[in-house]
């Protein structure tokens, strides 16, 4: 495998079991992801694309196949190694919010850095920087529980990004928000703070897709 492989996933089986039914989504599913690429994948509501993402995080594991991050099969590690890899080297944007609704969106963004062991000041100067690349200073003290739709995925972003991880999987990050957030979503792409990281997202929005360095397409299967 290349040493410039962020993401590698080989001959991945996925097959879901519902009441006694198989429910395959993967057969055969192969492609590298290289470091500081972005790779979109597209496709319609059912083909597999949040399953994709959570496989790729380590939060689910095929049936069949092996899935490398930065070089570590992770389809091979216990759940307590897998997960210290993805607070260290991923970043995760889930298509529902696992924002926490009882604290703060400084909060929420100093949590994952309290866990990294960082001191209360390089927190709070990695929370400020953060806050002003996603344009959301504005409601630092406000309750999660309080956010728009639009402004929970601004900060669920932001949180993505505030341990500066290498790999940034993004599950429909533009879903759900209105023009205007949009475009402040898609600007981010093309801003300095993601220069060189490798970012995974599936979407099937066009401005995201045209983003992206290269696309591919999943199918979804017929029943």
């Amino acid at each position: 495998m290349s040493s410039n492989s962020a993401i590698r996933v080989e001959h991945v089986r996925k097959v879901y079991d519902g009441h006694g039914k198989s429910f395959p989504v993967f057969e055969d599913v192969s492609f590298e992801v290289k470091k500081g690429e972005f790779l979109a994948v597209v496709g319609p509501t059912g083909c597999g694309k949040t399953t994709l993402i959570n496989l790729v995080a380590g939060l689910d594991r095929p049936q069949a196949g092996n899935i490398y991050v930065d070089g570590v099969n992770i389809t091979k590690l216990p759940e307590d190694v897998v997960s210290k890899l993805r607070r260290r080297k991923l970043g995760v944007v889930f298509q529902v919010s696992n924002l926490i609704p009882s604290l703060t969106v400084y909060e929420n963004l100093e949590l994952p850095l309290v866990f990294l062991g960082m001191s209360r000041d390089e927190r709070r100067r990695r929370v400020e920087e953060v806050l002003e690349s996603f344009w959301i200073s504005n409601y630092v003290h406000r309750k999660v529980a309080t956010l728009s739709v639009g402004e929970n995925r601004m900060v669920s972003y932001a949180r993505a990004m505030i341990s500066d991880p290498e790999i940034l999987l993004l599950d429909e990050p533009t879903d759900f928000l209105d023009p205007l957030t949009e475009d402040m979503m898609v600007a981010s792409f093309k801003g300095k703070i993601l220069k060189g990281k490798t970012l995974l997202a599936t979407t099937h929005r066009r401005k995201m897709a045209k983003l992206a360095d290269r696309v591919i397409n999943l199918k979804k299967k017929l029943p």
